[in-house]
């Protein structure tokens, strides 16, 4: 009899559990949650080096001060670790101790933390203007670049962790963004002109460059898995706002169609990979790049991203904030090559000039009679003005923004063709 009782009560602690564990959500929230930061400042990069330690660096802003932020929680609690007189452009740890950050402000910059970002120490500053991006394979050897034409020192390349650098690929070609798979083998995107952009690849730790293969337009991002598999954002589409993927190497792309806005790509293995799109959308193909679909997003920009590779569950997106997600995403809503045809039916250029001081004008072209809208956003992803409400016919336009009565900061101005946003670029006004 005893046994029995205790039996039932085994089972009726069970069915107990049960319940309680089906009576309260659970924590995780679905697809891509906003998370709170401690600054309104445009988030320029993300890096984790698990699901729970990352940093993010952010753009100067009107007061010219950028900040370095820090979670040790997978971004439940962003902390400012430190603000500089600089905008930030990038970040990348090698470890939970030893992290690089780079930017300028005209003149370039590189720090170094080795204390897990709670000091930071500028190891390089003012042979150039301003430093785009960075990649180190260790602790030790890495690249950074500046794609200043006139005034900017090329790719340059460290061994013995930033006490001396060595130029590698010269000012001319305008290097803007890196990435390698080990201290030998990596690829440098540059752009000689407006319609010539060879995407560089070295073999030998980046004593020779071989340019592989021309771009019609300026590369944005690059990331491979591999020695053959890999992915460059704006690259071959019809308006320069596509992904395409080589699978021998970078020398020969194919053009992943119908994702139209953004400035990153990251994979987590062969088939899953995020791209940041704007308009309250994050991009994710299943099939490694070949097709695109939209998730929901709480924040109005996603440009940034960073996942991490071989988990298919946590990712971060960024720019106008930063998003999380803990479940992949979330549900997928439609698949973007809906919008492939939508993608050849315009031109949204960048505004000129671009940093300006109150007005600026933006140019957009369109190849067919549409209802055409131009909205401008604040850093919040408020909307605070219309620049275009009507059908148009085929041909170039140019508006004007007038900024006047309202404060300096970044905003954002979106295209929209029949109801669909279809591209989103940033501006920013200095008075």
């Amino acid at each position: 009899m005893e046994k029995n009782y205790a039996f039932k009560r085994i089972i009726l602690l069970e069915i107990c559990i049960l319940f309680l564990a089906s009576s309260f959500p659970s924590d995780k929230s679905p697809g891509w949650v906003q998370q709170s930061v401690p600054t309104s400042k445009t988030i320029n990069d993300i890096y984790f080096i698990d699901s729970l330690r990352g940093w993010a660096v952010t753009t100067s802003g009107s007061d010219t001060m950028s900040v370095i932020l820090n979670t040790t929680n997978a971004g439940t609690n962003w902390n400012i670790q430190t603000q500089r007189h600089c905008e930030l452009s990038a970040i990348q740890f090698v470890d939970s101790n030893i992290g690089y950050t780079v930017g300028g402000f005209g003149y370039d910059i590189i720090l170094k933390t080795t204390n897990g970002g709670n000091t930071w120490n500028t190891i390089l500053s003012g042979v150039g203007q301003y430093f785009t991006d960075l990649f180190f394979v260790n602790k030790d050897t890495g690249w950074v670049c500046d794609d200043d034409q006139f005034f900017g020192v090329g790719v340059i390349k460290t061994t013995n962790g930033g006490l001396n650098w060595t130029q590698q690929l010269g000012m001319n070609y305008c290097p803007s963004k890196l990435f390698f798979i080990n201290k030998d083998t990596g690829w440098c995107a540059t752009q000689l002109s407006l319609n010539n952009n060879p995407l560089m690849r070295t073999t030998n730790g980046g004593l020779n460059w071989t340019a592989q293969f021309t771009f019609p337009y300026e590369i944005e991002a690059i990331f491979f898995l591999n020695a053959q598999k890999g992915w460059v954002r704006d690259a071959v589409s019809s308006n320069g706002n596509g992904i395409a993927y080589t699978t021998n190497g970078g020398y020969n792309w194919t053009n992943a169609q119908g994702v139209i806005c953004g400035f990153d790509v990251k994979f987590v293995n062969d088939s899953i990979g995020y791209s940041g799109i704007g308009g309250y959308h994050v991009a994710k193909s299943k099939d490694g790049g070949l097709n695109w679909y939209y998730q929901n997003c709480s924040i109005m920009l996603t440009n940034q991203i960073f996942a991490i590779k071989n988990d298919t569950l946590h990712a971060w997106t960024g720019e106008s904030g930063i998003a999380y997600t803990n479940d992949g995403g979330g549900p997928i809503l439609q698949i973007t090559n809906s919008n492939e045809q939508i993608s050849k039916d315009y031109i949204l250029y960048q505004n000129h000039p671009n940093p300006f001081n109150a007005v600026s004008s933006i140019k957009y072209q369109v190849k067919r009679s549409t209802e055409i809208k131009i909205l401008v956003f604040d850093i919040t992803g408020k909307e605070i003005k219309t620049l275009v409400n009507k059908k148009q016919s085929p041909g170039e336009y140019e508006v004007k923004f007038d900024g006047n009565n309202l404060p300096s900061g970044v905003y954002f101005y979106s295209m929209f063709i029949d109801g669909i946003r279809v591209d989103t670029k940033k501006m920013v006004m200095i008075k």
